[in-house]
Parts: C-alpha cells; structure tokens; sequence
C-alpha cells in the first residue's frame, strides 16, 4: 500500500458510491478487490442496478437514498452525468460529516469546479476527477476494473485543497492502475474539447452525413474498417454526452472553429485541383498521428514500444499477448495500427520499463514474429 493510507492499511474506511453504472461500477470493483476502502456503500436512482453492482462486487452494500449511503463516508464518489453531479450534491450536502472527500467523475470540469466552489461547506473537501476511459457499453453490466488499467485519471484540485488529502488521492488511484494527473480545469477542458469531446462530435457528425442515403444498403456494405473505427464512439451514451457538449459547451466550440478552419484548408486545395497542397495536407497530418501514440519524456513516465507484424488471423491478438503473459512480461499499452482495408497489418505494443522492450522483442522474434523496437 503506497504512503498516503490510512493506519488501518485502507484509504478511506468508508466510501459512498453514487452512481453505479459503467464508470461508477468500474472504480468500485477496482477499490473492493484491490482493498483500497474497508466499505463501499452504493447508490443509484436505478434500484436495480444498484442492487447488480452489490452482485458484481462494485459495493458491499445497497442504499435506499443517497442520504443514506454518504452518512458516515469519509469518501464520497458522485458517478453520474455532468448535469446532474451539482443537484446530487446539494442534496447530499447536510449529511457529510467533517473532513469527507468529495469528488466527481465528469468529462468537463470548469463548470463543476466553479458550482462546487459555491457549495461546498469549509467542514468537508471537493476535488475534480475524469478518469478518461470508457467503452460502447454503458451500465453496470459493463463495469470492468481493467477499465481503469493505464488510463489516465485527471485531478483538479481547487486552490487550497490539503497536501496530504491530495497524496492520499493520488496514491489511491495509482494503485486502481490508473495513472493521476493534476490539471487546471480550465486546461482540462480545453485540451479534452479536442481530443476527446471534438472526436465523438465528428463521429456523430459523420454517421449522420451518411444515415439518410438513399444507398443505405451499399453503405452498410463497404462501410469497412475506416468507416467503423472512425464512427466506433458515435455508440456512446447519447445521456452522458449532452451533458458533456453543454458543460464544455465554450471550449468544444473553439474546437469547431479551429476544426473548421482545418477542414476548409483541404477542401480549398480540392477545389483548386492542388495535388502538392493536399499530399502535403495529408503527410503532415500523418506525421503528426504517428507521434501520438508514443508517450515521450514529460508529465507521463516514458513508454517504450515495439512494433509487431501479424497475419490477420482468429486469435493472433490473443497468441502474441498469451505468450509475453507467460514470459512475465506485462504489456502497458496496445494499439491496432492498420485496419483491415490497408495492406499489411501491425500491432504497437508500449512497455514500462526498457527492459521489457527488450525482452518481448527477443521473445516474439524467436517465436517468429517479425518485430522492431520503436525509438
């Protein structure tokens, strides 16, 4: 247990989940089997999901009210869409006792941040959160711990907020696996507006563009690869993502703007018949994309990665990671590079340690893969 526990080997002795669904869920199963809190009660105005999260193991517990759960907490988790985060709040507010952690789980954060500034009594403590994973599923029965493995856990801490209670914080969600940063909400919401909130509005935007053809079929046809991984995250919880869109509504339309002004630039080279303008369009964009994936030195530890070739084969995924698993070898990230219409098809795999790299490279080219490490 990391330096920031509690005496009795817990962070928290009690912590009170509002919310049960898929990111609710998925903290919950997390803290229970990593035995990070000594009792998680839940809470979610949907009876019976509640009551299949005490199933699934995300609380020890079922609530009847959200009075009911936070009594006693010293750590309070409201897991529920952005809009409704500050009205669970205020009702919630009478039965916090002194010195008890409160903290969210939404995509925006500037917005909440400047609600809870107003609300919060001096007796207790508010501290953002995003933890940034999720999955087309939505609810309890896609609540997975694994979901939180490596993701990145954004903390916006309002001015003042203890160092200690911090540290604990920090240190409770590492242990989840998933790894905290401190942001500035307002940094946070900019930077979320492009690569998180602008890519599913540009996916909902996209399938839209195409659901009204009169040539649906042909679309469903040689809608491909491309296609669906481009659109994969319009299946989003529609709920989830409006509160998001209002919430950040200011920083996703800059994003727009920006976007705009980037779509306007190809299709101006289009018009003009430009070829160099476009390639160059293009190869710019490109080089751009193949850095992303690679975590460089910076506010996150370094990743080192190979690139692996495979045949597209059933369970060729399955074989390359079952064999580095039995190696000991953990792998940190996995990223499918080529979908199924381009030619040749590769795998990047990112590890924490050199070592690692190093090792997994040696393994996979004994075992015939044909692999290169990836500076």
């Amino acid at each position: 247990m990391s330096e920031g526990s509690c005496n009795n080997g817990y962070f928290f002795s009690k912590a009170a989940l509002l919310g049960t669904g898929l990111i609710g869920g998925s903290i919950g199963i997390a803290l229970r089997e990593r035995r990070l809190v000594e009792k998680i009660v839940g809470y979610d105005s949907d009876r019976q999901a509640c009551l299949e999260a005490v199933r699934k193991g995300a609380a020890d517990t079922a609530a009847e009210t959200a009075i009911e759960a936070v009594k006693g907490a010293d750590l309070v988790i409201l897991a529920v869409p952005v809009l409704s985060t500050v009205v669970l709040l205020e009702e919630i507010l009478p039965a916090l006792k002194k010195n008890t952690v409160v903290t969210d789980v939404g995509s925006s954060k500037g917005w909440i941040m400047d609600a809870v500034e107003k609300l919060m009594p001096g007796s207790a403590f508010f501290i953002g959160g995003h933890p940034m994973a999720g999955s087309e599923e939505s609810g309890i029965s896609g609540a997975e711990p694994a979901l939180l493995e490596n993701a990145i856990y954004v903390l916006t801490p309002p001015p003042h907020f203890p160092e200690a209670l911090l540290k604990k914080v920090l240190n409770m969600i590492e242990e989840t696996g998933a790894q905290p940063l401190v942001l500035e909400p307002a940094t946070h919401d900019r930077i979320v507006a492009f690569v998180s909130h602008l890519p599913h509005m540009t996916a909902a935007a996209l399938v839209q563009s195409v659901s009204g053809s009169d040539d649906m079929e042909l679309v469903r046809t040689l809608a491909a690869g491309g296609f669906r991984d481009s659109t994969r995250i319009a299946l989003g919880n529609a709920r989830l993502w409006r509160d998001i869109c209002i919430s950040n509504r200011q920083a996703l339309m800059d994003a727009f703007k920006a976007f705009r002004r980037s779509f306007d630039s190809i299709q101006k080279y289009l018009e003009e018949n430009n070829e160099e303008a476009v390639e160059e369009y293009l190869q710019q964009a490109r080089d751009y994309r193949k850095n992303i994936p690679h975590r460089g030195r910076g506010i996150l530890p370094e990743l080192y990665e190979i690139v692996v070739l495979v045949r597209d084969t059933p369970g060729v995924i399955g074989h390359l990671a079952g064999l580095l698993g039995n190696a000991g070898i953990n792998i940190d990230s996995i990223e499918i590079l080529h979908v199924r219409e381009l030619a040749g098809g590769s795998i990047r795999l990112g590890f924490r340690k050199k070592d690692q790299q190093q090792q997994a490279l040696n393994l996979l080219n004994e075992k015939g893969f044909v692999a290169h490490s990836k500076e």
